[in-house]
């Protein structure tokens, strides 16, 4: 997907639809499909404990993740709540109602025509956020993207 998305963009710059000047970042919240009836309170969480190889897919993928900047690295206060089904998520009453478990989708966007000039997905907490903003920023100006 991430090529068909590549390919989509390096055609709109042909096409003079992206300057490159002007650029906004913005965030969604993604619900993810974690509920908090299958979670533990961020006290009892402990993944020192957990041995990799008896986790399921989600956390150890989770585990991988723990230095990243876009997810356990992007803050050293742990979320209120971790979902065993997908530890990645952050536990969020951002929209007013209910709390849910949430990843954010980061948008790049060229201000001129408003085209999407890349995405990443980080948890759902300004440092997260503003670590992917930098990194889509580097790919743009590296010419990565």
């Amino acid at each position: 997907m991430r090529h068909v998305f590549e390919t989509v963009v390096a055609r709109c710059i042909e096409e003079g639809l992206v300057s490159g000047q002007r650029l906004a970042a913005d965030a969604s919240l993604i619900q993810a499909d974690a509920n908090r009836q299958n979670s533990i309170p961020q006290a009892d969480w402990e993944p020192d404990k957990i041995d990799p190889a008896d986790a399921p897919r989600a956390v150890r993928e989770y585990l991988e993740t723990l230095d990243d900047e876009a997810f356990g690295a992007a803050s050293p206060v742990g979320p209120k709540f971790t979902s065993h089904s997908d530890p990645a998520t952050q536990w969020t009453g951002a929209r007013g109602g209910p709390a849910y478990f949430v990843y954010s989708a980061n948008y790049l966007i060229d201000t001129d025509h408003s085209i999407i000039l890349d995405v990443e997905a980080t948890r759902s907490i300004r440092q997260a956020e503003l670590g992917a903003v930098r990194t889509m920023i580097d790919r743009w100006t590296t010419g990565l993207i």
